[in-house]
């Protein structure tokens, strides 16, 4: 009974997940992936009749009918009950009870039937809503390295420069701030080639054009945020 019990859990949290994230194309109405040649089911979740259904046939599927029917659970996989769930309710949540009775094989040993229950409780994955004065706070971008906070993601400050440089040529190359170049940790090993590449606010130089140190993190954060912690508004697009 305690290893129906978990697996029953299993089972529930394999099928509440699944739910959370088509819950999303109940309230977007965008179709997701699904390769089981039913163009619309999915439109249909956010009624509780074929929600409960969907979770029975789907928790029968992922536990095993047979194991079930086969287990301490009272008329197999037909007694699993769903009268207490509600699904894709008012504030977007998922709440999955399944209560069902289970009985011992044999009475001698002097257990009668009793009723357990598992639950899942979750949100669908369509995000939430900030309130109050939230909703109107402004985001700017910001990098790890940098001192200005910007107000569009495709600021020409915030892309990296990458030119081509000889191998040759880099020990005389100078960045904009007149420092050396040095060998990228990450991907500068093995043979050397005939060219590098570098940026101009970088100070590394890399064999391998889609390395990731030629790649520039971007952090969004509010714009009171920003000015809190010193950056000041980027002369490109900070006005």
């Amino acid at each position: 009974m305690i290893r129906l019990h978990g697996n029953l859990q299993l089972a529930l949290w394999e099928t509440g997940s699944k739910l959370s994230v088509y819950g999303y194309a109940v309230s977007s109405g965008e179709m997701p992936e699904d390769d089981s040649g039913e163009e619309d089911w999915w439109k249909e979740l956010a009624g509780a009749a074929f929600a409960s259904s969907y979770v029975k046939a789907q928790m029968i599927k992922s536990a095993g009918e047979e194991y079930l029917n086969h287990s301490p659970l009272t008329n197999g996989a037909g007694g699993l009950q769903f009268w207490e769930s509600e699904i894709f309710g008012s504030g977007d949540e998922i709440d999955i009870v399944v209560t069902y009775s289970v009985s011992p094989w044999s009475r001698i040993i002097g257990i009668s039937p009793f009723r357990m229950a598992n639950r899942y409780y979750a949100h669908i994955w369509n995000g939430y809503g900030l309130s109050g004065e939230e909703e109107n706070t402004q985001i700017v971008y910001i990098t790890a390295s940098g001192t200005v906070y910007h107000l569009t993601k495709g600021c020409t400050h915030l892309q990296l420069s990458v030119s081509q440089i000889s191998a040759s040529g880099v020990d005389d190359a100078r960045n904009q701030y007149g420092g050396k170049y040095h060998p990228c940790a990450r991907c500068a090993k093995g043979n050397s080639p005939s060219f590098y590449y570098i940026t101009s606010e970088g100070n590394r130089y890399h064999y391998d054009r889609e390395c990731s140190g030629l790649k520039r993190t971007i952090y969004s954060i509010s714009i009171e945020e920003a000015v809190e912690e010193g950056y000041r508004a980027c002369s490109r697009c900070g006005h």
